[in-house]
This record gives C-alpha cells, sequence and structure tokens, in this order.
C-alpha cells in the first residue's frame, strides 16, 4: 500500500469533495479494488471518508470534518506540501493554504515550478494545461509534431500521461496513425488542440525509453572527449556516472545516443570544444559537416562540386563536363582544384592532386570510403542544384568517382 497514493485520495478529497471510486481509479492509474482498499485503509487511521451509493453518489469525506493533523507524520506533512507546492505554476495554492493551515506551518514557498522556457511567453504554460485537461477529460487532441528527422506532421493521439525526464517534459500517449505507444516532447508539439472525441479505454504507457533501452541498430555507443571549458554542459547533460576527468582537466564522456540526424546537430552545438574518440563512423560523419560548414561560411565564393556553375542537373542527352576529364579536379571530393585550394604534402608542398580540406602534411584528413564520400556531396549537390534530385547526384558521382585517383580501382 502507498502512503503517497493515500496523499493522493486525500487531495483529490479535499478539492472536488466527493468522486466515483472509478474516477479515483481513473486519476491514479490503478483498479476500483485498490481505491476501495485505499479508502478502508484511511477509515482505519481515523479518517471520517465514507461512500453513497446510487446516482449522485461516491466517496467524500464527512462534512465539516476539520483532519487531524495528528494522522501524519512531521516528515508526511512535508512531503504532502511540498509535492502541492511543486504542482506547475502553484494551480492549486487553495488547496496548499488549507493544509499548511491545517499542520500550523508557514508557505515558505521553497519550491515552484515553472513550465516556461527562458524568455517565452505563457505558451508552454497553457500547452501543458491543455494536455493536462486532455488527459484528466479523456479527450483526444491534435497537434503538428517537429520530429528529429526534420519533418512536421499532423498527429491525432489518446494522451495517457504527462512526464519530467532529463531537462524536458514529455507526452506519452496512444498515437492513431501509428496505432502504438508515441512519446512526444512538449517544446515540439505545434498548435495542440482539444478534440470533442472522448475514449474510454484504460492507457499503460511503457516507462518512457532511454538510449540504453533503444535496439543496437538504432543506438550509437559514443565516447567524447570535453574541453575544460564546457564542464557545465557536461555536467548538466550527462550523468555524473558517464563522466571522468583527465589530468589535463578535459572531460571524457562515454554514454548512448539515439541513431538519428538529431545527434549531428547536438554534437556541433558544442563547436570546436568535443572531439568524437569513438565510433569511427560518427567521427567522419561529423568531419565532413564541420568541413561543409568552413566551405559555406569560411570561403563563400570558392567554387566547389556543389557550385550550380561548376555542375549541372544529369540531362539525357549532356554529360557534366567534369566527367570528361577528372585531372582540374580534387581526386578525392571532385571539388575544382584552384591553386589557393591544394592541400600539402609531408613536406609542405602543394599537393598536385587533392584540396586541403581532403589532404594535409601528406595524408587524407579523414578515413572513408568512396560511398561514404558520396552519400556526403549527394545532397550538397542537389540542394545548390534546382531539379537535381540526390539520386541523381549520386548517380552522376558513382560515374565521376572512380576515376579519380584516391577511388581508383
Amino acid at each position: 500500500m502507498s502512503a503517497g497514493r493515500l496523499f493522493q485520495i486525500l487531495y483529490l478529497l479535499l478539492r472536488h469533495q466527493r468522486l466515483t471510486a472509478e474516477e479515483l481509479a481513473r486519476r491514479l492509474e490503478v483498479s476500483v479494488r485498490t481505491v476501495y482498499r485505499d479508502v478502508d485503509a484511511l477509515s482505519a487511521a481515523g479518517v471520517p471518508i465514507y461512500t453513497a451509493q446510487g446516482k449522485g453518489g461516491g466517496i467524500s469525506l464527512m462534512e465539516g470534518y476539520l483532519l487531524d493533523r495528528a494522522a501524519f507524520t512531521e516528515e508526511e506533512q512535508c512531503q504532502l506540501l511540498s509535492a502541492l507546492q511543486a504542482m506547475p505554476e502553484q494551480e492549486d495554492s487553495a488547496a496548499l493554504t488549507k493544509l499548511s493551515a491545517l499542520f500550523c506551518r508557514s508557505e515558505d514557498n521553497y519550491l515552484q515550478v515553472n513550465l516556461s522556457r527562458w524568455g517565452a511567453s505563457g505558451w508552454d504554460r497553457e500547452t501543458f494545461r491543455l494536455l493536462r485537461q486532455a488527459i484528466r477529460d479523456r479527450r483526444a487532441i491534435a497537434f503538428r509534431y517537429a520530429s528529429s528527422r526534420g519533418e512536421i506532421r499532423p498527429r491525432t493521439v489518446l494522451p495517457a500521461r504527462l512526464v519530467f525526464k532529463g531537462q524536458a517534459w514529455y507526452l506519452q500517449a496512444w498515437c492513431t496513425q501509428r496505432e502504438a505507444y508515441r512519446t512526444f516532447r512538449l517544446s515540439r508539439i505545434l498548435a495542440p488542440v482539444l478534440l470533442p472525441q472522448t475514449f474510454h479505454r484504460r492507457l499503460a504507457p511503457p516507462d518512457i525509453e532511454f538510449p540504453g533501452d533503444i535496439p543496437p541498430l538504432f543506438r550509437v555507443e559514443a565516447v567524447l572527449r570535453f574541453a575544460p571549458s564546457l564542464s557545465y554542459r557536461v555536467y548538466d547533460e550527462f550523468d555524473k556516472s558517464c563522466i571522468h576527468t583527465e589530468e589535463d582537466g578535459s572531460l571524457v564522456v562515454k554514454t548512448v545516443f539515439p541513431k538519428d540526424q538529431w545527434l549531428y546537430g547536438y554534437l556541433l552545438s558544442f563547436g570546436a570544444g568535443v572531439e568524437v574518440l569513438a565510433p569511427g563512423a560518427l567521427r567522419r560523419h561529423l568531419a565532413l559537416l564541420a568541413r561543409e560548414i568552413w566551405r559555406r561560411y569560411g570561403e563563400p565564393d570558392t567554387g566547389c562540386q556543389v557550385s550550380p556553375a561548376t555542375m549541372g542537373p544529369s540531362q539525357t542527352k549532356e554529360v557534366p563536363a567534369m566527367e570528361h576529364d577528372p585531372r582540374g579536379f580534387c581526386q578525392s571530393c571532385g571539388m575544382p582544384l584552384s591553386p589557393e585550394l591544394r592541400g600539402t604534402e609531408a613536406d609542405g608542398t602543394p599537393s598536385a592532386d587533392y584540396c586541403r580540406y581532403c589532404y594535409q602534411n601528406g595524408a587524407f584528413t579523414g578515413e572513408m570510403t568512396m560511398e561514404e564520400m558520396i552519400d556526403f556531396c549527394a545532397p550538397l549537390m542537389a540542394r545548390h542544384n534546382p531539379g537535381l534530385t540526390p539520386e541523381q547526384a549520386k548517380a552522376q558521382m558513382r560515374r565521376f568517382f572512380p576515376l579519380l585517383k584516391r577511388w581508383h580501382p
């Protein structure tokens, strides 16, 4: 029997005066039988709680009864008041005031939950209130959701519960499109609407997942090294058991991430303050993204294979000029090779074959396969060439790249 659940029953009866056993069971996510067992326990403890049968009946406290604070230990009184203080924006302040007076305790207001982000309007609080109402009233809700894959799609769900985990609030719900339980981050829920449709099925979503529960195919086990200047973020965002501090003050983190596009943006948010030690594939992909950022912002006027002036859309009767003679291009990535873009040999002399992004000091800047290079370059080429799809870009590169020195059979 849970003491916390007994507190919840008392709180609900103080707030609503009378509730049916079914309503209490739904709110507490337990069986009706469990509710009656808890009511019996409260009665045995001297709380004048009674039930009434028939229409308008239910479970309630005796009218005019003053709850005896001696029924609770000092620690239990503190727990109950703390639970009420933790309610977002103290929306249940009336119940908090009553119980504080009952227990002869002042409201120190030492704990408060504010759902809004820094600098945000009241949107976060309104979304939370709407979702909480949907859960209480068992009503479906509709919204648009921004997924980590960069898609914004409409969803209709049956809401089950709100969960705070890590640094964010989440909604766990039954998704009617996927016909399965899904977890939605509240900050990515756009334009939620409460629908008139109600539901009566009992929802029991699984515990909210964390990366360690994700199947191996969809996760990345990573080892990261962070600069000492980023220690505040490391301790904010990773469990202390994952962190090892080295002699120079840098922090090495071993953890598990979900394998999706979100991961690359997350790691890039640390700038040059993070180094991926493992796995190699993640390290290489991050290097390619960083190189593209440098190309875009470091030298925006530099011609390269993603420039429309260099490589156009695939045509039935026309082959891109670069396919005729590969000698004027980097023999690794296909970038037009001008003198200022040449890499360097071990003795510091300009490389005759490779650009400085692919080759420095006599060695390639990153180990990768030809397909990995194509996978990275094709979306960039398509983005800068309207009418050219990534698959068309890959088809062009698969014809041209085998002619380059690095990939030549």
